[in-house]
Protein backbone atom coordinates (compact mmCIF):
# COMPACT_ATOMS: atom_id res chain seq x y z
CA UNK A 1 0.00 0.00 0.00
CA UNK A 2 1.29 3.49 -0.73
CA UNK A 3 1.17 6.56 1.87
CA UNK A 4 -2.06 7.79 -0.11
CA UNK A 5 -3.39 4.64 0.27
CA UNK A 6 -3.45 5.12 4.06
CA UNK A 7 -5.07 8.45 3.74
CA UNK A 8 -7.75 7.06 1.62
CA UNK A 9 -8.40 4.23 4.15
CA UNK A 10 -8.37 6.45 7.07
CA UNK A 11 -10.99 8.79 5.03
CA UNK A 12 -13.46 5.27 4.63
CA UNK A 13 -12.92 4.09 8.02
CA UNK A 14 -13.84 7.70 9.24
CA UNK A 15 -16.96 7.13 6.72
CA UNK A 16 -17.75 4.60 8.20
CA UNK A 17 -19.06 6.05 11.51
CA UNK A 18 -16.12 6.77 13.79
CA UNK A 19 -16.46 9.10 16.39
CA UNK A 20 -13.21 10.39 17.02
CA UNK A 21 -9.68 9.57 14.97
CA UNK A 22 -6.81 10.62 16.35
CA UNK A 23 -3.62 11.07 14.64
CA UNK A 24 0.47 11.58 15.30
CA UNK A 25 2.65 12.06 12.50
CA UNK A 26 6.48 12.31 13.63
CA UNK A 27 8.79 13.55 10.34
CA UNK A 28 5.90 14.39 7.76
CA UNK A 29 2.57 16.02 7.57
CA UNK A 30 -0.49 13.60 8.32
CA UNK A 31 -1.58 12.00 5.13
CA UNK A 32 -5.31 13.87 5.60
CA UNK A 33 -3.70 17.61 6.33
CA UNK A 34 -1.19 17.45 3.33
CA UNK A 35 -1.64 19.61 0.61
CA UNK A 36 -2.31 18.90 -3.02
CA UNK A 37 1.31 20.39 -3.84
CA UNK A 38 2.82 19.19 -0.65
CA UNK A 39 1.51 15.87 -1.42
CA UNK A 40 2.91 15.48 -4.68
CA UNK A 41 6.10 16.99 -3.75
CA UNK A 42 6.94 14.40 -1.22
CA UNK A 43 5.69 11.68 -3.58
CA UNK A 44 8.19 12.64 -5.93
CA UNK A 45 10.82 12.81 -3.71
CA UNK A 46 10.05 9.20 -2.07
CA UNK A 47 9.86 8.19 -5.82
CA UNK A 48 6.03 7.46 -5.38
CA UNK A 49 3.30 8.22 -8.41
CA UNK A 50 1.58 11.28 -6.72
CA UNK A 51 -1.65 10.21 -4.89
CA UNK A 52 -4.92 11.74 -6.01
CA UNK A 53 -5.94 14.33 -3.65
CA UNK A 54 -8.46 13.06 -0.94
CA UNK A 55 -12.13 14.77 -0.36
CA UNK A 56 -11.57 14.41 3.35
CA UNK A 57 -13.05 17.66 4.30
CA UNK A 58 -16.11 16.23 6.24
CA UNK A 59 -13.20 13.63 8.02
CA UNK A 60 -11.67 16.83 9.63
CA UNK A 61 -14.11 17.41 12.43
CA UNK A 62 -13.33 14.09 14.15
CA UNK A 63 -9.74 14.23 14.04
CA UNK A 64 -6.96 16.11 16.66
CA UNK A 65 -3.76 15.50 15.33
CA UNK A 66 -0.74 15.94 16.73
CA UNK A 67 2.12 16.43 14.88
CA UNK A 68 5.75 16.33 16.12
CA UNK A 69 7.48 19.70 15.66
CA UNK A 70 10.36 17.72 13.23
CA UNK A 71 7.45 17.59 10.44
CA UNK A 72 7.60 21.37 10.75
CA UNK A 73 11.19 21.28 9.97
CA UNK A 74 11.39 18.70 7.31
CA UNK A 75 11.85 20.35 3.96
CA UNK A 76 9.36 19.09 1.50
CA UNK A 77 9.89 21.00 -1.94
CA UNK A 78 10.46 24.42 -1.23
CA UNK A 79 9.87 27.37 1.44
CA UNK A 80 6.83 28.76 -0.49
CA UNK A 81 5.46 24.87 -0.29
CA UNK A 82 6.01 24.89 2.91
CA UNK A 83 4.97 27.72 3.96
CA UNK A 84 1.48 27.27 2.13
CA UNK A 85 1.45 23.38 3.85
CA UNK A 86 1.99 25.20 7.28
CA UNK A 87 -0.81 27.80 6.59
CA UNK A 88 -3.36 24.84 5.96
CA UNK A 89 -3.00 23.35 8.66
CA UNK A 90 -3.72 26.80 10.61
CA UNK A 91 -6.81 26.99 8.75
CA UNK A 92 -7.97 23.48 8.06
CA UNK A 93 -7.16 21.40 11.29
CA UNK A 94 -9.96 22.08 13.94
CA UNK A 95 -8.06 20.48 16.73
CA UNK A 96 -3.91 20.10 16.50
CA UNK A 97 -1.12 19.50 18.89
CA UNK A 98 2.05 19.98 18.30
CA UNK A 99 4.98 17.56 20.22
CA UNK A 100 7.84 20.22 20.55
CA UNK A 101 10.99 19.25 19.78
CA UNK A 102 11.88 19.85 23.28
CA UNK A 103 9.85 16.84 24.38
CA UNK A 104 12.93 14.82 23.21
CA UNK A 105 12.76 11.15 23.92
CA UNK A 106 9.24 11.78 25.66
CA UNK A 107 8.14 11.80 21.95
CA UNK A 108 9.80 9.12 19.83
CA UNK A 109 7.30 7.07 19.11
CA UNK A 110 8.81 5.87 15.76
CA UNK A 111 5.56 5.28 13.94
CA UNK A 112 2.60 7.25 12.73
CA UNK A 113 -0.12 6.17 14.43
CA UNK A 114 -3.68 6.97 14.12
CA UNK A 115 -6.62 5.53 16.80
CA UNK A 116 -10.14 4.99 15.43
CA UNK A 117 -12.79 5.40 17.63
CA UNK A 118 -16.33 4.28 17.09
CA UNK A 119 -19.58 4.44 19.61
CA UNK A 120 -20.49 0.89 18.90
CA UNK A 121 -17.34 -0.97 17.80
CA UNK A 122 -14.09 -1.52 19.10
CA UNK A 123 -10.90 0.79 18.38
CA UNK A 124 -8.54 0.39 15.24
CA UNK A 125 -4.75 1.21 15.67
CA UNK A 126 -3.63 2.38 11.82
CA UNK A 127 0.44 2.13 12.24
CA UNK A 128 2.55 3.44 9.99
CA UNK A 129 0.12 3.75 7.24
CA UNK A 130 0.83 0.26 6.70
CA UNK A 131 -0.81 -1.41 8.74
CA UNK A 132 -4.42 -2.24 10.84
CA UNK A 133 -5.15 -3.87 14.10
CA UNK A 134 -8.06 -4.18 16.41
CA UNK A 135 -6.31 -6.52 18.88
CA UNK A 136 -6.03 -5.59 22.93
CA UNK A 137 -2.55 -4.99 23.13
CA UNK A 138 -2.16 -3.08 20.43
CA UNK A 139 -4.87 -0.55 21.09
CA UNK A 140 -3.82 -0.23 24.53
CA UNK A 141 -0.32 0.73 23.50
CA UNK A 142 -2.10 3.21 21.02
CA UNK A 143 -3.84 4.60 24.14
CA UNK A 144 -0.74 5.01 26.02
CA UNK A 145 1.02 6.63 23.53
CA UNK A 146 -1.74 8.93 23.02
CA UNK A 147 -2.25 10.05 26.31
CA UNK A 148 1.70 10.35 25.87
CA UNK A 149 1.23 12.76 23.39
CA UNK A 150 -1.57 15.14 25.64
CA UNK A 151 0.97 15.19 28.04
CA UNK A 152 3.88 16.65 26.48
CA UNK A 153 2.38 18.19 23.30
CA UNK A 154 1.29 21.86 23.11
CA UNK A 155 -2.36 22.98 23.67
CA UNK A 156 -4.33 23.89 20.60
CA UNK A 157 -3.78 27.76 21.37
CA UNK A 158 0.32 27.23 21.89
CA UNK A 159 0.18 25.02 18.57
CA UNK A 160 -1.34 27.60 16.50
CA UNK A 161 1.14 30.08 17.59
CA UNK A 162 4.29 28.13 17.00
CA UNK A 163 2.89 26.99 13.30
CA UNK A 164 2.39 31.16 13.07
CA UNK A 165 6.26 30.87 13.88
CA UNK A 166 6.86 28.37 10.79
CA UNK A 167 5.02 30.56 8.65
CA UNK A 168 7.01 33.59 9.20
CA UNK A 169 10.38 31.24 8.84
CA UNK A 170 9.08 29.74 5.52
CA UNK A 171 8.03 33.65 4.34
CA UNK A 172 11.53 34.49 3.80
Amino acid sequence: MTQHGAGEQLVVLAAAGATRITCFSGVTIPVLLRTEWYAKALASALGLTPAPELQCAGVLPQCVFFIHEYALRTLVGNNRLMEDQVLHLLFHAPSIRIVPASAGGAAAVGLDYALIQYEHEPPLVYLANWVLASDAETVERAVRVFQRMHAVALDNEKSRDLLMEYVAVYDR
